[in-house]
């Protein structure tokens, strides 16, 4: 490798306030090749903390990021109703991405993030960082290995109390990007796609108000190839996040919080069930769960941030796309129709 080629990835970060000031600024920097060296955002005080914790230089206007020749690809972390033209801008201004979810919060503008970086011809990755923790990588490789046969039902739950004084103002309201759905329900959908390697197909949701708008959710999916699939998700319930696999052969259990994951197979000449609790990777201890409780310890942050900056660097790697963006957020948006008109809706058929 040359020198110019071991030279660090210079990253700007766009948002610069509480995700990325717990997650983002800490984790970049452990992440080999890569280098956090300027921020984006309106307010002084994140800008003042940011300088504080990580010494970055900051600007108040995305623009003057982009605008940049030293700065090879942006983190974008705002709030959620500004992602697709953030994503957007960095598109045209030659800038590799990696946006948090979701992609946008309206299927058109969406779209107009996929095409933007179809056009501009770089590396745009969605942030659904889940994909990445070693749990669910290998939960997939027993589902896709046929370790309990053909999936035939799927229950899960991701709940994430929060008061509405702990809440920013945006996050409290569906229109600028908030509800149980958009942010907590959007990582299962796309889960649930990546695990079982299948399309959704139809939904069917009920939503209700209880603090803030839009914070408790329920749904009903089903997969093009019979699958089907039933979650919950609320800023209003203990704490949690699962999936239980119900498959011909057996079942999978799978929690993060956890950080556990069982395989349950029957063993039909017996009439009974083996059970066997398999291990994450590395000592598993209550310190260490509890630890990982905190958003700058989940894996799957560090994991997924370095497979953007490895293929920054030419390494070929599996990354989310702006696709799996689109997707997951036309399941959410089939949803809430469903919950709005009391019936199943069909989910937008799949983009090339």
């Amino acid at each position: 490798m040359s020198r110019r080629d071991s030279a660090p990835i210079r990253i700007g970060l766009i948002g610069i306030g509480a995700i990325a000031s717990a997650v983002h600024l800490r984790v970049l920097r452990w992440v080999p090749g890569a280098a956090v060296v300027a921020g984006a955002d309106p307010s002084p005080e994140a800008r003042a903390h940011a300088r504080r914790i990580a010494g970055i230089e900051s600007v108040a206007d995305a623009a003057e990021l982009l605008a940049r020749d030293d700065i090879a690809a942006v983190v974008i972390c705002a709030r959620s109703d500004r992602h697709a033209e953030l994503a957007i801008a960095a598109a045209e201004a030659g800038k590799h991405f990696y946006l948090e979810k979701p992609i946008a919060t309206c299927a058109a503008d969406a779209r107009r993030v996929v095409d933007a970086v179809a056009r501009a011809e770089i590396i745009g990755a969605i942030g659904f960082n889940h994909r990445f923790h070693p749990l669910h990588q290998r939960a997939r490789k027993l589902l896709l290995d046929g370790a309990i046969g053909a999936v035939h039902a799927v229950q899960t739950a991701f709940c994430e109390p929060a008061s509405v004084e702990s809440m920013p103002d945006w996050k409290r309201w569906r229109a600028t990007g908030g509800g149980a759905l958009l942010d907590l329900g959007s990582h299962q959908i796309d889960l649930l796609r990546w695990f079982l390697d299948d399309e959704i197909e139809r939904v069917e949701a009920s939503i209700m108000t209880r603090r803030t708008q839009d914070d408790t959710a329920w749904i009903e999916l089903c997969t093009a190839r019979g699958t089907v699939a039933s979650g919950f998700f609320s800023f209003c319930a203990g704490r949690g996040d699962f999936f239980r696999f119900i498959g011909e052969q057996g079942m999978l259990l799978l929690d993060r919080y956890a950080l556990s994951l069982e395989l349950a197979l029957t063993r039909s000449d017996v009439g009974a069930v083996r059970r066997r609790r398999l291990p994450p990777p590395g000592a598993v201890t209550p310190w260490r769960v509890r630890k990982f409780l905190r958003p700058a310890h989940e894996p799957s942050y560090r994991r997924s941030l370095r497979a953007f900056v490895e293929a920054l660097r030419g390494r070929s790697r599996e990354l989310p796309s702006m696709i799996d963006g689109l997707r997951s957020l036309e399941v959410v948006l089939a949803a809430e129709a469903s919950a709005r008109a009391g019936e199943m809706a069909l989910v937008a058929a799949p983009h090339a």
